[in-house]
């Protein structure tokens, strides 16, 4: 019985690391082939927002 949880369970795990590494695969294939040259369209956006936030808390050195 011991034996069968083990290998459920490496079954189980091998599976969910499989699906999470062919999801990122995939992802990066997606964004290298069909991005169009737009691959950081939504970063750039965001760090031209970011460069006009004020900082705030600390000390001053």
């Amino acid at each position: 019985m011991g034996t069968f949880v083990l290998d459920m369970a490496l079954i189980g795990g091998g599976i969910i690391v499989l699906t999470a590494f062919i999801a990122v695969i995939v992802n990066g294939i997606g964004t290298k082939w069909f991005s169009k040259g737009e691959k950081d369209e939504f970063l750039e956006k965001s760090r031209s927002y970011q460069t006009t936030w004020r900082k705030v808390g600390g000390n001053k050195k």
